[in-house]
């Protein structure tokens, strides 16, 4: 059925506008922090093996909902440019020339607030996932962890949470990116109308040319890695803050198991 003028204008305008700068902002779950525990042992003669697994776990129970609340939030995710969430960068070749469509930019915030939306929904249902990582560590991980440079705790938990926390923000955001904007546009058939037009042009004989790739990214998965990551990001902030500031450590058993690193 052949579309109305105004209708493809519309898709048009909200196809092009909704990938316009969102290719910039990603979160990011990379980072490195220093730590006093690198060159540290473990007194143990006055600190129980029990202490330093129950200190730790009070230590990364505090993190993990201190970190998560600040995402879940409104706007928790959006106001942050760290873990702000756009679409992949593979789009910026196709939007490089469209913000001078007229309510391009409005549309524009519109669209990237309703992914950040989802990933702060989503990040409101995932403490219980962290919850149960945590119950699950031994007395050995907790030395292990306690004891060791950087981000040790956090990288624990992406190995016992990434999957569960994947599906947990992949059903929100896959619902936030099939919401429709505009008529029956939504920032996934946006997405699959450019890409596909995209990669037209790509694998004609004047796009290898001049050396265009095609576009396959699965635009779910990729905003889900970046919610994910989000988290991280934000859990490993509250570690690093735990393990190098000793104004964060608010109970009697943090400044015991902490008192005895140098």
């Amino acid at each position: 059925m052949k579309k109305k003028p105004l209708q493809i204008s519309l898709i048009a305008m909200a196809c092009a506008a909704t990938s316009l700068a969102l290719t910039g902002c990603a979160a990011t779950s990379g980072g490195t922090s220093s730590s006093l525990l690198s060159k540290s042992k473990i007194a143990s003669a006055s600190l129980t093996q029990t202490e330093i697994a129950s200190g730790l776990k009070e230590a990364l129970n505090i993190g993990i909902k201190t970190g998560i609340k600040t995402l879940a939030t409104n706007n928790g995710y959006y106001d942050d440019l760290a873990t702000r969430i756009g679409l992949p960068p593979e789009a910026q070749i196709i939007t490089k020339n469209v913000a001078k469509l007229p309510g391009g930019q409005a549309l524009v915030t519109k669209v990237v607030k309703n992914i950040n939306a989802a990933a702060s929904d989503a990040a409101s249902k995932a403490v219980p996932i962290f919850t149960t990582a945590l119950t699950s560590m031994t007395i050995s991980d907790a030395k292990t962890i306690l004891t060791s440079k950087g981000q040790a705790a956090t990288d624990y938990f992406k190995g016992k949470t990434k999957t569960p926390l994947k599906k947990l923000f992949g059903s929100y955001i896959d619902n936030s990116v099939k919401k429709k904007i505009i008529g029956d546009v939504s920032a996934q058939s946006c997405w699959n109308t450019m890409t596909s037009q995209w990669n037209e042009v790509a694998t004609s004989t004047v796009g290898k040319v001049a050396g265009f790739t095609t576009v396959k990214t699965d635009l779910t998965d990729y905003l889900t890695d970046k919610a994910v990551d989000g988290i991280y990001y934000k859990v490993g902030e509250q570690e690093k803050k735990i393990r190098t500031d000793t104004s964060a450590r608010t109970t009697a058993l943090l400044k015991k198991v902490f008192a005895h690193q140098s």
